[in-house]
């Protein structure tokens, strides 16, 4: 019997929500992979605010943080928001060396980001 992997991309809707889990690097197909998730949640669904759960994820190349700056200018273009949840110290220091820090919005815990969307 062979083992399944665990998906790298989970998502999960919390009443107006998108939650996005990333486990592993958000990088090349799950850096596409998010973005098709948000535009199906956008266009489909008309779901403006994401929330990234980032607490498996310690690494972004420049396609992962393209994907996260496009999705947080869609979120800003509808009105909707978007958070980075359990962003680890690695991940941290990824976005305050590409001066990408100040651009989202960071919370411990995913109760907390979801608390701060209504």
């Amino acid at each position: 019997m062979i083992a399944e992997e665990p998906m790298p991309i989970r998502c999960d809707d919390y009443d107006k929500a998108c939650v996005i889990t990333v486990e592993g690097d958000l990088a090349t197909d799950n850096a596409a992979a998010v973005r098709k998730i948000a535009v199906d949640h956008i266009e489909g669904k008309q779901i403006v605010d994401f929330v990234l759960d980032l607490e498996k994820c310690t690494f972004a190349d420049s396609e992962g943080l393209e994907t996260l700056l496009w999705l947080k200018r869609r979120c800003d273009e509808l009105f909707g928001q978007m958070k980075l949840v359990a962003v680890d110290e690695n991940f941290r220091k990824i976005l305050e060396i590409t001066r990408l820090d100040a651009q989202f919005d960071c919370q411990t815990d995913l109760a907390m980001a979801l608390k701060m969307m209504r």
